[in-house]
């Protein structure tokens, strides 16, 4: 259900794209190679996919090793197991034989890599995208310089050596400029502080006494994913004279529209830990206000316009001397979507699309008051977890209720500044790169984000989160229904019962209790 991908004419992608002319953007990737940092993460996996179905000649990754499994295990098991790889099955070579593999990481010099290495890469890469980075909000600053601000500089250092380069892409994030209330297509000068003199203090200063400083340092960002995000487009800016750089600044990624396949993610980040959260009955109270914008975007949207992008900056010259090559990729301004959306269609597809893991009846309620907030995590969050885990004492099971509830509700607590706040993304040069593209480019490389209709894209978002994040498939939908309507039902004889405690005790407060204080009495 979820590979079956269609056009508004009912034709099979798969067959539209066999039989499609060649296109600009086709033949300017044909036959590159290509140097992607991030391979192995969210976009990274997409982005290997789509530029091999662009025929460049090679794509060389930077990936290291991790939990005793080499760079090419780690490969080999993610075309195994991810959905979008599909025709690994079939023909595995067509992958391996178009892949260099280059083991470093982002927190080493030069990238941890050997010096053939980078001869190899600094005579051959004709683009460079740097998509990897820690995309957590709550590690240490010490950690994310190193990775983000670091690991860049390292990687820029390298490419002003390759003698091929055309292009240098960037994929930052649209809220490294968050302190913003309109965040433009350029440059900011948001600190006085050189990005590599933040490196130098992480190095010199022990991460425990950073931390302790960190919020003083980051102010006003929020996290310091953000903040770091920033300092390496400011690092990035110190390369525009030297370099042909580029800097893509995606809003909220959530899972595909429809390329390779429809509704495929692999990660519990921002909008998809959320609305995993309330289908499983773990998340059931959220500070947030309803009228805010959920600048969210699909992934491959977010990679075909990447994609875009560098073909538009290495083939169009600038008109009228320099130019600032920075493009927001967001939705506001073309095709609007508040978190009153998101919720009205999440709890709306709640029946049709349950989680047989679910722990309750998934529920949501909004709530604009941090103190009303703070009150129902009390009521909605701690005291059923703790009851959950108090049964499974008693029945000799390990309690996990509880500290499944403090992992969501950290995480929800870190989203709290982008669900109370909103911003004006604006995107006329992305909208300029659109413009720009053939009729066939943009069938092979989808990146309209006006043609998307929501309400018709959140079932298979939600379908592709039960399947690809839950881990269920299709096959257990009916039991999952069974399993709902009994939770449904629980759910309601449990409110009836709190509604009737709460009115006993009412009554005793307020009736009872006051006749026997002040000496009231019900005249009969």
């Amino acid at each position: 259900m979820l590979e079956q991908i269609f056009t508004n004419d009912d034709v099979p992608r798969e067959v539209r794209l066999n039989g499609i002319n060649a296109s600009p953007m086709r033949n300017f990737y044909r036959d590159k190679t290509v140097f992607l940092t991030g391979g192995t993460g969210f976009l990274g996996k997409l982005f290997i996919e789509k530029l091999l179905r662009c025929e460049v000649r090679e794509i060389v990754l930077l990936v290291r090793a991790k939990r005793n499994r080499t760079p090419r295990e780690r490969l080999q098991r993610q075309f195994e197991r991810e959905a979008i790889y599909v025709t690994y099955a079939k023909d595995p070579n067509w992958y391996w034989d178009r892949l260099k593999i280059v083991e470093g990481s982002l927190e080493y010099d030069n990238l941890g890599l050997s010096e053939a290495d980078i001869a190899y890469l600094q005579r051959s890469v004709d683009i460079v995208i740097h998509s990897a980075a820690d995309v957590r909000f709550d590690v240490s600053l010490t950690t994310h310089i190193r990775t983000n601000v670091f690991g860049g500089n390292e990687l820029l250092k390298i490419a002003l050596g390759m003698s091929r380069l055309v292009s240098y892409l960037f994929i930052s994030t649209a809220y490294s400029n968050c302190i913003h209330e309109v965040v433009e297509e350029k440059y900011y000068d948001n600190v006085g502080v050189d990005p590599m003199t933040m490196v130098r203090l992480a190095e010199s200063v022990d991460e425990d006494q950073l931390n302790v400083l960190c919020r003083k340092i980051i102010q006003p960002w929020p996290n310091t994913y953000t903040y770091t995000k920033m300092l390496t487009e400011n690092l990035v800016r110190q390369y525009c004279d030297q370099l042909p750089v580029a800097i893509v600044r995606p809003s909220i990624v959530i899972s595909t529209l429809e390329d390779p396949i429809v509704g495929w993610t692999d990660n519990v980040y921002g909008l998809n830990g959320v609305l995993v959260g309330v289908g499983c009955g773990l998340l059931r109270v959220l500070h947030c206000h309803a009228h805010c914008h959920a600048d969210i975007i699909p992934a491959d949207l977010v990679v075909n316009s990447s994609l875009a992008v560098i073909w538009h900056t290495s083939t169009q010259p600038a008109q009228g001397g320099p130019v600032e090559h920075i493009f927001n990729c967001t939705t506001r301004s073309d095709n609007p979507f508040t978190y009153q959306n998101v919720f009205d269609y999440g709890v709306g597809f709640r029946e049709e699309i349950p989680a047989l893991q679910s722990l309750w009846y998934p529920t949501y309620n909004g709530v604009d008051s941090p103190w009303v907030y703070y009150i129902l995590q009390l009521f909605y969050h701690f005291l059923p977890a703790l009851f959950f885990d108090t049964i499974a004492k008693l029945k000799g099971m390990e309690p996990k209720v509880l500290f499944l509830n403090r992992k969501v509700l950290a995480f929800s607590d870190v989203l709290d500044f982008f669900t109370t706040n909103e911003w004006v993304f604006r995107n006329e040069k992305m909208r300029h790169v659109y413009d720009a593209m053939t009729a066939d480019d943009q069938t092979f490389f989808p990146v309209d984000i006006r043609r998307v209709r929501w309400a018709e894209f959140f079932p298979t978002y939600l379908l592709g989160l039960r399947q690809y994040i839950v881990r269920e498939s299709l096959d257990n939908l009916e039991q999952a229904k069974r399993k709902f309507r009994l939770l449904k039902a629980a759910h309601y004889v449990v409110l009836a019962l709190v509604y009737v405690a709460l009115a006993y005790v009412g009554y005793v407060l307020l009736g009872k209790g006051l006749t026997e204080r002040y000496g009231f009495r019900v005249i009969k």
